[in-house]
């Protein structure tokens, strides 16, 4: 096994803080949810920009609600919460910018991020 170069080390270290730092403070989020075999998916109903949830205390509040409204196996459920984007490492592969739950606030059964838009347009 080799091992990174320590300023290689240093230097990708010194660039994940800063990109952590780049969204520090929490905002209102609001977008749909997919749970699936252990991994939570966010799409920003805004930009449409996806994201994978950090395993943070609120996210398993989040992830719980959106079980008990579950109707399908891996259908999208529009939430929201006040969260941030941080650069953090991955289960899988390298660090990955995913979104931090800060505060869950509720689930809206029945909507998606879709229906919104549709109900919008009319």
């Amino acid at each position: 096994m080799t091992r990174p170069h320590p300023i290689a080390a240093w230097t990708a270290g010194a660039l994940l803080s800063l990109a952590a730092g780049l969204h520090a403070e929490p905002v209102h989020w609001r977008g749909d949810l997919v749970y699936f075999a252990d991994a939570a998916l966010f799409t920003d109903c805004a930009s449409g920009q996806r994201w994978p949830l950090a395993m943070t205390a609120d996210a398993a509040a989040l992830q719980r609600s959106y079980l008990a409204w579950l109707k399908e196996p891996a259908a999208p459920l529009l939430v929201n919460f006040d969260g941030r984007l941080e650069v953090r490492e991955a289960m899988e592969g390298p660090a990955r910018e995913q979104m931090v739950v800060e505060r869950f606030r509720s689930v809206e059964p029945g909507y998606t991020c879709a229906k919104l838009a549709a109900a919008t347009a009319q």
